[in-house]
C-alpha cells in the first residue's frame, strides 16, 4: 500500500512546483492567450527530452572523465563541458522543432513562455527521479530553486531564437545569435550546478547561489515586462500621419489636415517622396534632401548578394542586407510568424505579401495594412518589383535589389 502511495504521491509532488511556475510564465502574456494545446505539447516534449539528455550526459561524462581523470576538479569542469551544454541544447531543440515553427509563436514573449514550458517539463521528470531516490520533502528546495532555474536558463536561448528572427535571414547572422544564447544558458546552468554541489560543503556558496538566482529571476522578469508592453498584440498598428508641405503656402503639416499657417487642407499625396537615407518628407520636385543633403535618387550600388533582396541604406549611404527573397511566398509584418519580420510600430502584424512571378521577378501585394505599402513613394495595392525600387512598409524603408545572372545558391537560415 505504501509503495502505491509513493507511486502516486511523488509524481504529483514533482509536477506541482513545475505547474505553478508554468502558470506564472503563462499569465505574463496579457494581450493574447497562448494555446494550451501548444503549451502542453511543448511541456511534454521537454519531459521526453530527458531521455536523449540522459543518454548524451552519461556518454559525455564517461568520455570526459576517461580523458581528464576522475578528480574533484574534472567533475566540476564536466558540468561546464557536458551537463550544461547538453541539457540546454536538448531543451532548445525541442522548442525549435515544434513550438518555434507554429504560427502562434509570433512575438518575443513567446520565446520565454515556450522555452519555460519545455524546461519545466524537463524539470518535472528530474524531480520524479530525484525525489524517488531521496527525501520527497526536498521538493521544497527544488521547487524554489532548481525548477525555476531550468526555466530561467532556457529563457536566455528562448529570447535568442526570437532575436534571430529579427535579423536578415542569413545563417551568418542568425546562427551566432542562437549559439550565443545557448552558450550563456549553458554557462548559467553549469554555474548553478557547481554552486549547488559546493553548497553541501560551504554554506556561503548556497547564499551566492540564491543571490544569482534572484538576480536572474528579476532580469527575466524585466524582459517579460518589456516584451509584454511592446507586444504587437497590445493594440492596433500605430497610425503614423503623413507629413507633407502645403501646396498653397509651403508650410509643413499633416496630409488630410488644415495647414497650420494658412488653413488650407493639405491633400493626401499621390506621390509621396521621402529621403531614402533619413526618410524626411521632401518638397515637390526636390532633388536633394533638405535635412541630410542626400541625393533623393541614390544611384544603384553593387549588389551585396546575388539573390533578390531588400537592403537598408545607412546615414553614410552604405547598403546593408535586410532580407533575402529565398522562397516562393514571403509574408512581411511585425509578428515573428512572418518570414520578413520588421520590428517597427508603423508596420502591421501581417503587412504585405511578396510572391514569385514570371521569370525571376517578384510581386509585392499590400494586405490592407494600417499605414500602407509604398513603392517609389506611391501607395500600392499590388505591383511588380524591379531593381532599385524604393519600398516602404509603413515607415520602414528599403530598396529592392533584383537577382543577377550566374547565381550560386548560398546558405540561409
Amino acid at each position: 500500500m505504501e509503495h502505491i502511495q509513493n507511486f502516486l504521491f511523488i509524481p504529483a509532488l514533482s509536477l506541482l512546483p513545475c505547474v505553478i511556475w508554468l502558470v506564472y510564465f503563462y499569465i505574463q502574456s496579457r494581450y493574447k492567450t497562448p494555446p494550451l494545446r501548444l503549451i502542453f505539447l511543448t511541456f511534454l516534449l521537454g519531459a521526453l527530452s530527458t531521455i536523449p539528455a540522459l543518454a548524451l550526459n552519461l556518454m559525455g561524462q564517461k568520455l570526459f572523465l576517461a580523458f581528464a581523470g576522475n578528480t574533484a576538479i574534472s567533475r566540476v569542469l564536466m558540468l561546464f563541458i557536458v551537463v550544461g551544454p547538453v541539457e540546454e541544447a536538448i531543451k532548445m531543440l525541442m522548442v525549435w522543432i515544434y513550438a518555434y515553427r507554429q504560427p502562434e509563436f509570433d512575438e518575443p514573449l513567446d520565446g520565454v513562455i515556450y522555452s519555460a514550458a519545455a524546461a519545466l517539463g524537463f524539470a518535472a521528470v528530474e524531480n520524479i527521479v530525484y525525489l524517488s531516490e531521496n527525501n520527497p520533502l526536498l521538493v521544497f528546495l527544488r521547487g524554489p530553486l532548481s525548477n525555476p532555474g531550468h526555466a530561467l536558463f532556457s529563457a536566455v536561448w528562448g529570447l535568442a531564437l526570437c532575436r534571430a528572427k529579427l535579423v536578415p535571414n542569413m545563417a551568418s547572422q542568425r546562427v551566432p545569435i542562437i549559439v550565443q544564447g545557448w552558450l550563456i544558458a549553458s554557462l548559467l546552468h553549469a554555474i548553478f550546478d557547481a554552486l549547488l554541489v559546493g553548497a553541501t560543503r560551504f554554506i556561503i556558496l548556497f547564499a551566492v547561489l540564491v543571490g544569482i538566482m534572484v538576480a536572474l529571476f528579476f532580469w527575466v522578469r524585466s524582459k517579460l515586462k518589456f516584451h509584454a508592453e511592446t507586444s504587437p498584440h497590445r493594440e492596433g498598428t500605430l497610425l503614423m500621419p503623413t507629413r507633407r508641405y502645403c501646396q498653397e503656402c509651403g508650410a509643413r503639416g499633416k496630409a488630410g489636415m488644415p495647414c497650420p499657417r494658412c488653413g488650407a487642407i493639405i491633400p493626401d499625396p499621390d506621390e509621396l517622396q521621402l529621403c531614402p537615407v533619413c526618410t524626411e518628407a521632401q518638397r515637390p520636385g526636390a532633388k536633394f534632401c533638405m535635412r541630410c543633403g542626400a541625393n533623393i535618387r541614390l544611384p544603384a550600388r553593387e549588389n551585396l548578394d546575388l539573390r533578390p533582396h531588400f537592403v537598408t541604406i545607412t546615414n553614410d549611404g552604405d547598403e546593408r542586407i535586410a532580407f533575402i527573397l529565398n522562397r516562393e511566398e514571403i509574408f512581411v509584418g511585425r509578428t515573428l510568424n512572418n518570414a520578413f519580420v520588421i520590428e517597427h510600430p508603423s508596420v502591421s502584424k501581417r503587412h504585405a505579401r511578396i510572391a514569385a512571378s514570371v521569370g525571376d521577378s517578384y510581386t509585392l501585394q499590400d494586405l490592407e495594412s494600417s499605414n500602407g505599402t509604398y513603392v517609389n513613394g506611391k501607395r500600392i495595392g499590388e505591383t511588380r518589383l524591379e531593381d532599385g525600387f524604393e519600398v516602404r512598409f509603413g515607415r520602414a524603408n528599403f530598396v529592392y535589389r533584383a537577382q543577377r545572372a550566374n547565381f550560386a545558391n548560398g546558405a540561409t537560415a
